[in-house]
């Protein structure tokens, strides 16, 4: 295959490779990386000034290679700007996308390096939403962000820096469930508490709950 051309975008982060078989637009940092390992040269002025240039097939498949890894990692950022993504959440957008497993890989790392994705980030900011809008307790918080990606010693260290009041919104969710009134019958009680455990407060949490409004 040879290349033609070469065109750099306005804002000098990208190059477009056009070629006899077709365009490639790749980082302007792939672009560097492929000249030096793919071509055999780090001199970016000398190589455009001998155009057209064949490159070898071994070259084709890394050109392709650097063109999909951009890709991946627009498609990365579009759907980071819809919303937030766990590094395992992202992933999976990604492989649905059908980006390869190498692709998928660089474009995370790049993200990462570039902190527009940090799972501890992610995490603090979902357990603030978790207790305070949803009114969850730990448990219930671990169990929705393990399933999201984030790991369990992770959920739990954030959990203890944030400055969460469960006790508050464990209050607060009991006057919600019981509309005010204090529930009196075994089974009004057993109803109540069975709601707050999957609420996610522990057995200790709910009980002293009670005890606060009488015996249980």
């Amino acid at each position: 295959m040879d290349i033609l051309s070469v065109c750099k975008s306005e804002s000098g982060n990208e190059v477009t490779l056009k070629t006899d078989s077709g365009y490639f637009n790749i980082s302007k940092a792939d672009y560097a990386c492929f000249l030096k390992d793919s071509v055999g040269t780090a001199d970016i002025s000398e190589f455009e000034e001998h155009l057209p240039i064949f490159i070898p097939e071994s070259a084709v498949n890394e050109l392709e290679f650097f063109a999909e890894k951009l890709k991946a990692i627009k498609y990365a950022m579009y759907i980071l700007g819809i919303g937030d993504k766990s590094e395992k959440q992202l992933r999976e957008k990604l492989k649905l996308k059908s980006y390869s497993p190498r692709a998928c890989d660089e474009a995370i790392s790049v993200l990462k390096k570039n902190e527009y994705i940090s799972d501890e980030r992610y995490c603090a900011r979902k357990c603030e939403i978790l207790a305070n809008t949803k009114l969850f307790g730990k448990y219930r918080i671990i169990s929705e962000l393990f399933a999201k990606g984030i790991s369990r010693s992770l959920c739990e260290r954030v959990l203890e820096e944030c400055e969460i009041d469960f006790e508050e919104n464990l209050n607060t969710l009991f006057e919600k469930l019981t509309d005010g009134e204090i529930p009196e019958t075994r089974e009004q009680k057993k109803k109540i508490s069975d709601k707050l455990l999957r609420y996610g407060y522990s057995y200790d949490e709910v009980s002293e709950l009670f005890f606060r409004y009488g015996d249980y």
